[in-house]
């Protein structure tokens, strides 16, 4: 039976993930935003729309900075994206005064025709309200420009979108179709002399292409649950990776505003279209489930809130991702039944790695440390063993030995979920080994824990204590 999804007081369908608040006191524009939307532009907002405008719009009451440079937001198909979209766009288009500058939004889409149809609507409502001159419909400078000079630009994503302009808020739409470098390479950087610059990249989930997406969300994933949220503030309304696709159950993790008229429609969609499209779609799940090597049974019957044993030998790994921008350190440790428990956490940057080193030989001292060779040299911390792919190709046997069994316990982590999920086990030369999908990262938790357990498993358990009474 699929657990059920959180459901707000209001009714609506709570993000399955989303990026905790920020440490500081904070304060949001949302209300004033969904009353200037309601009274002057005539949209009134569903439930789950105000509450993502809500966090979007987060900012630090002592600058007026705002807490999130950067939004993922994804939800499945025909749930109210276009709608949102358009709202944010035309909400900070009329307030350039609580930004400090007039306003230029850059509004792209892997076709530009999707881009125009969100605008399209605004625009109407921008010539009655300003004169046909507030908006442009052809193919060079299509937008809305208000009397102010605040404008809202249309663009096709491309090497050249945002190319000559300064930016002050990007919007990318159905996002996980453009490529890392458009965003990258030619928006982002459009974008670093503005005040309160924010990006918003919003999608349902994409496929193994979606390198801009993937990362973005997996840098999110990493921060789930820890004191420091980051800088990326993510809304995931999605089916989580063990739940049934065909129960009802799942999908309304996906469906924020659900119905009868809602379950309805996916009755008719899950009758008809094939299943890596429906889970994509309509489930909003980013891995395809089908013959995927964690079966969801392992995942499921090795949770466990068992604790790391106080004595004998941690197996500690340090893994990162292919791009450098993302860290993990795994703990494993057998313990007086055979079984492994391990623990991991991700981390920015290899200064965090040694504090977390630091932490770890501080609380237990007897400790077998690996990394693999890019922390070489890197690393104040000192370390026993370098592993690499000689070693991955053994470790990923111990691990399906492990899952198969039974014989690894785990917590109930978000974060090395995804990374599990998002792996697969391929070969290479010396084996089989697990990593990362063709094109993307987000796996190196998974790996970490796979080369602490790999080293846990040669590790001789703790005797079993004997307890007895003495007679007097």
């Amino acid at each position: 039976m699929t657990e059920k999804a959180r459901v707000h007081p209001e009714g609506f369908v709570l993000p399955r993930l989303e990026t905790g608040p920020q440490r500081r006191t904070v304060e949001t524009h949302g209300p004033a935003a969904r009353v200037w939307l309601s009274t002057v532009y005539g949209l009134q907002l569903r439930g789950w729309q105000a509450y993502a405008l809500d966090r979007a719009l987060e900012y630090y009451p002592e600058t007026g900075e705002l807490c999130w440079p950067t939004v993922v937001l994804t939800v499945a198909r025909q749930s109210g994206k276009s709608v949102l979209s358009r709202a944010i766009c035309m909400w900070r288009l009329h307030h350039a005064e609580l930004f400090g500058e007039p306003q230029t939004i850059l509004h792209v889409a892997n076709k530009r025709s999707t881009a125009m149809e969100v605008m399209r609507p605004a625009g109407i409502w921008a010539v009655e309200k300003y004169g046909k001159q507030a908006a442009r419909w052809g193919n060079e400078r299509a937008g809305i420009e208000l009397p102010s000079g605040d404008r809202w630009l249309i663009h096709a994503a491309n090497d050249s979108a945002g190319v000559g302009f300064s930016i002050n808020m990007a919007f990318l739409d159905e996002a996980w179709s453009i490529p890392s470098q458009v965003f990258m390479g030619a928006i982002a950087p459009t974008m670093a002399e503005r005040l309160n610059p924010q990006a918003f990249l919003v999608s349902t989930a994409g496929d193994s292409s979606s390198d801009l997406m993937a990362s973005y969300r997996q840098r999110a994933i990493d921060h789930l649950g820890a004191d420091d949220p980051g800088n990326i503030l993510l809304l995931e309304w999605s089916a989580p990776p063990t739940a049934d696709p065909d129960d009802p159950e799942t999908w309304k993790y996906a469906s924020p505003e659900w119905n009868d008229k809602r379950e309805a429609f996916l009755r008719g969609q899950w009758e008809n279209i094939e299943q890596s499209s429906w889970l994509r779609e309509y489930l909003n799940m980013w891995v395809p489930r089908a013959n995927h090597w964690l079966k969801d049974s392992w995942w499921k019957e090795t949770l466990s809130d068992e604790g790391l044993p106080p004595e004998g030998i941690w197996s500690v790994a340090v893994e990162s991702d292919f791009d450098g921008m993302g860290h993990a350190v795994a703990i494993a440790a057998p313990l007086e039944d055979g079984r492994i428990v391990v623990r991991a956490t991700t981390h920015r940057t290899i200064k965090d790695v040694d504090a977390r080193l630091g932490e770890i030989r501080k609380d237990h001292p007897s400790l077998f440390i690996q990394v693999t060779p890019g922390y070489v040299d890197r690393l104040q911390e000192r370390f026993d063993e370098l592993v690499g792919q000689r070693e991955a190709a053994a470790a990923t046997q111990n691990l399906l030995d492990l899952f198969d069994r039974r014989a690894i316990v785990h917590e109930d982590s978000e974060t090395l979920l995804e990374h599990f999920t998002q792996s697969n086990i391929s070969k290479r030369q010396g084996g089989w080994v697990m990593s990362a999908r063709m094109g993307h990262g987000g796996v190196y938790a998974a790996r970490a824990v796979m080369f602490a357990a790999y080293q846990a498993s040669k590790t001789p358990r703790p005797m079993a204590r004997i307890h007895t009474r003495r007679r007097a």
